[in-house]
Formats: structure tokens, C-alpha cells, sequence
């Protein structure tokens, strides 16, 4: 099945939604304390007008005032002459990324997890904010928990179905996810195991688990990676998720 890249695009961008959205001139500028680019970015989707210097020099201007870097997110659905132009004026190039897509009527079957896991694992869904499942991510993923607040904001504005699950060994927290449903579509996101268990099969196994959960609310899914993360593009692969398209963020230095 052809999926509708820009669609995904734009349902990307709704299901992380940005607490604070303004827009010039067709581009929507999103704040959210700073948390994530993805959340705090310029997003180019649609056409803006020819002034692309004038219009970069406001998008400075305002988030200077809010204290944050001006960060834009390109994609191949963004003004033609867009990224070149930032790159004129000193924009460095970050997180090149990749958005994966799967029809989940082609899921692969269950992958396989080492022996040593065999018997150990509890794999539990909740669709509610849950403040331990924020705090255990924190501290699997390295983010600074105080960010919590404005992640809790996040998720309360997001559309659709919130599954988060959590994969544990011997009761500890040994891999995290999120799922948003929307639209026919789950967006899959915070994936993250903890190191001691990477290499086993376990995130694959927790994924596959939460894509047959969301099999009855959705038919497509989504996700992004960034592009040199070699083993987190195995474990995609091992469920059949394939590149769709690429997007990149430039920051100005």
C-alpha cells in the first residue's frame, strides 16, 4: 500500500503537537519550552511566499524573544530554495532523519528475543498519562526530568488514542514506547531501551506487541529515526517498516 507522504507529514507534526503554534506566511512556528526539534521547530510544509529572507530574519527575531534557538525543519515538501538559502546564512545542518511507514497488514511475524529474556518479560499497555512511565523514560532516555510538565502538556493536547508501553525484566523497566492513534493511523514514538538489554530482540518484541494492540483502532503506521541510528533501523526492519521519505533540521550558529 502507497501511503500519503505529505499526510504523514502533517499527522506527524498533530500527533506531537507544539504548545505554542504561530504561523507566517503558510510556515507554523512551534514552541514547547524547548523540548525536542521536533516540538520547537519552523515547520515548511506549505509554500510561504518569496520572501525567504524576510521571513527568516521574523522567525529569528521571534524566537529570540522566547529565548530558544531558531530551528527549521525541512522535508521534500518544503519551499525548493529554502534549505539552501539557510545554508547561506550559516544554518548547520542537523539530525538528518528518516520517516518509516508500514501497512500493518504487512507486520512480520513476532520476532524472536534471547533465551536469557524467555520467561522474565511483562509487557503492560496504559492509555492514560502515567507520571512513572514519564519518570522511567527520563531516566532510560537521559532527558531531564524537568521537562515533565511541558511533556505532560504535550501529551494532554494530543489527538486520538494514547497507548504507553512499557517492557519489563524481572520487574525493572527495560524498554519504553508511545503510540498515538489518530486518523487510521498510529505514530509510534519515544521508543527507547535500556542499555543492558539492547541487542536481545527486546524492543522489537515490545514494538510488535504494541502494533497487534493497536490493530483494531489502525491499518498504518509511522515513525522516524535518525538516519545513522544503524541498530534502531534493524529493529524497524525486523518488523517491516520501510524509508519513506527524509527530513532534516537546520539551526542557526
Amino acid at each position: 500500500m502507497s501511503l500519503p507522504l505529505k499526510h504523514i507529514e502533517e499527522l506527524s507534526l498533530t500527533h506531537w503537537p507544539a504548545l505554542n503554534t504561530e504561523y507566517m506566511d503558510g510556515w507554523k512556528l512551534r514552541m514547547s519550552n524547548g523540548y525536542t526539534k521536533r516540538a520547537n521547530c519552523i515547520s515548511t510544509i506549505q509554500s510561504s511566499s518569496k520572501q525567504l529572507h524576510a521571513n527568516i530574519a521574523a522567525c529569528e527575531q521571534r524566537y529570540k524573544l522566547m529565548k530558544q534557538p531558531t530551528i527549521f525543519k525541512l522535508t521534500p515538501f518544503s519551499e525548493p530554495e529554502l534549505d539552501e538559502t539557510l545554508n547561506s546564512l550559516d544554518y548547520a545542518l542537523y539530525d538528518p532523519s528518516l520517516m518509516l511507514t508500514l501497512s500493518l497488514d504487512q507486520l512480520k511475524d513476532q520476532p524472536s528475543i534471547h533465551a536469557s529474556l524467555e520467561g522474565q518479560l511483562e509487557f503492560i499497555i496504559q492509555e492514560h498519562i502515567s507520571l512513572p512511565w514519564l519518570e522511567q523514560y527520563c531516566k532510560l532516555s537521559g532527558v531531564n526530568d524537568g521537562y515533565i510538565p511541558t511533556m505532560i502538556d504535550m501529551m494532554a493536547a494530543m489527538p486520538g488514542k494514547l497507548m504507553l508501553a512499557s517492557c519489563y525484566v524481572d520487574g525493572e523497566p527495560a524498554a519504553l514506547a508511545m503510540a498515538i492513534i489518530d486518523q487510521d493511523y498510529v505514530g509510534i514514538y519515544d521508543v527507547i531501551t535500556a542499555e543492558a538489554y539492547r541487542n536481545k530482540g527486546l524492543c522489537s518484541y515490545m514494538l510488535w506487541q504494541l502494533l497487534q494492540q493497536c490493530k483494531p483502532h489502525a491499518s498504518k503506521s509511522y515513525l522516524a529515526v535518525v538516519a545513522n541510528n544503524e541498530p534502531a533501523k534493524r529493529v524497524y526492519a525486523k518488523l517491516g517498516y520501510q524509508e519513506a521519505y527524509t527530513y532534516w533540521y537546520r539551526v542557526k550558529v
